[in-house]
């Protein structure tokens, strides 16, 4: 596979046009004129936006549809997949984990794990937790694997912890000397879902319950985020968007998971926690609201010096990693520090794209939910009007 399904969006820099003023924008009216207007002259089937500061929601709205042949609107309640945005879910449950005295972000994972993982290259070199959060670990996504975890069923075709013993011990199923990095742990950055599931399988160990259990008890219920979940849950299947293919892709896991009509059929991950996770715009405005006012030292789901932790830049000038992006000059615990300075994660995967960020500064952050999949081929037209609608969310917050 050429390109990691839930890695960050290379987006393009395009010349952008508005329908609107820019001081439009800054108001509610203007803003939702706006984004109509984006649905209606854009191939976005569907897609949901928030603005929050806090507990203050400043927007909150979705255009297009759910599901285009039943002409089903897509609403602040409908539910759909978030892509890599999931990793912040492990990022908190790792830091509640610390908290609890299970791990620190030292432990090396051997540790804890009931299984061995070793890199051939570096045989006596720790892998530690902090380098699974910052992606650094010389954990690698083995794309010819990694794709043959994706299955046209609404469940895994496997248990995570007995694919993850497959893929990093010898001997096992999937274990390939590709699946680790010629560079020593923490040297270099490689974006991995795979170890950021191995992350969340760490949270179980501790646990002793399954990690979507864990996070309804710890995290989904305590911020009342009624609509959020990790596998496919039949007493919600009527909120679930339909999925959509709009550019054309060439890989062939496209060809088992997507219909003549371009739409997904319901697919599933053996690494779920890496990007599987489903909510609606509601949710996870709940989550980005609670988030903000973590960082701001009034959260409830961390002490303070946890969530300190939690947002931390890991980087220095003089511990930076390799190949770092420079659209994403530093890491914090699987959230990422933008070269403005916001703190978020984006979620790409078949037939989604998500993004969750916040002004550290400001405190005024952005959801974004689409049921269609911004990379591919002859995607231009698709990225044109995410970037439009990006810099309308910028006009919005930069006037509150």
């Amino acid at each position: 596979m050429n390109k990691p399904f839930r890695g960050l969006l290379a987006l393009c820099s395009l010349v952008i046009f508005f329908s609107t003023s820019l001081s439009a924008q800054k108001t509610v009216q203007g803003l939702d004129d706006f984004l109509k207007n984006i649905q209606a002259n854009s191939k976005l089937p569907g897609f949901a936006v928030a603005v929050v500061k806090k507990d203050a929601i400043l927007f909150s709205k979705a255009y297009g549809y759910a599901d285009k042949k039943k002409k089903t609107p897509y609403t602040p309640e409908t539910i759909q997949p978030v892509g890599s945005v999931s990793k912040t879910f492990i990022a908190l449950a790792l830091m509640q984990g610390v908290e609890k005295g299970w791990f620190t972000m030292e432990t090396p994972v051997n540790d804890i794990l009931p299984f061995k993982v070793i890199n051939p290259n570096f045989p006596t070199e720790p892998i530690r937790i902090k380098h699974l959060v910052t992606h650094t670990s010389g954990l690698l996504d083995n794309e010819v694997c990694y794709s043959k975890t994706y299955t046209a069923s609404k469940k895994p075709s496997a248990e995570m912890n007995n694919f993850l013993k497959g893929y990093y011990t010898p001997g096992g199923t999937y274990y390939d000397t590709a699946n680790f990095s010629h560079t020593a742990p923490g040297k270099k950055y490689v974006y991995s879902n795979i170890a950021s599931a191995l992350a969340a399988y760490i949270v179980e160990i501790k646990a002793k319950v399954s990690f979507p259990a864990y996070c309804a008890t710890n995290i989904f219920n305590p911020l009342r985020m009624t609509d959020s979940h990790w596998l496919y849950d039949e007493s919600k299947a009527g909120k679930y968007a339909t999925l959509y293919e709009v550019n054309r892709q060439e890989q062939a896991i496209y060809k088992d998971l997507v219909n003549s009509d371009g739409s997904v059929k319901n697919y599933s991950c053996v690494t779920y926690p890496d990007g599987s996770l489903k909510t609606s715009l509601n949710d996870l405005t709940k989550y980005l609201g609670a988030m903000i006012k973590g960082y701001s030292g009034e959260g409830v789901l961390l002490t303070k010096p946890s969530y300190d932790k939690l947002f931390m830049k890991q980087f220095t000038p003089q511990n930076m990693p390799a190949t770092m992006d420079p659209r994403e000059p530093n890491r914090a615990v699987f959230w990422s520090y933008n070269r403005k300075g916001r703190i978020g994660h984006t979620g790409s995967d078949i037939g989604i794209a998500a993004f969750i960020s916040f002004d550290p500064v400001t405190k005024t952050g952005r959801v974004v939910m689409i049921n269609t999949e911004l990379e591919g081929m002859d995607n231009i037209t698709v990225i044109e009007a995410f970037v439009n609608l990006m810099k309308g969310l910028d006009n919005f917050e930069a006037g509150k």
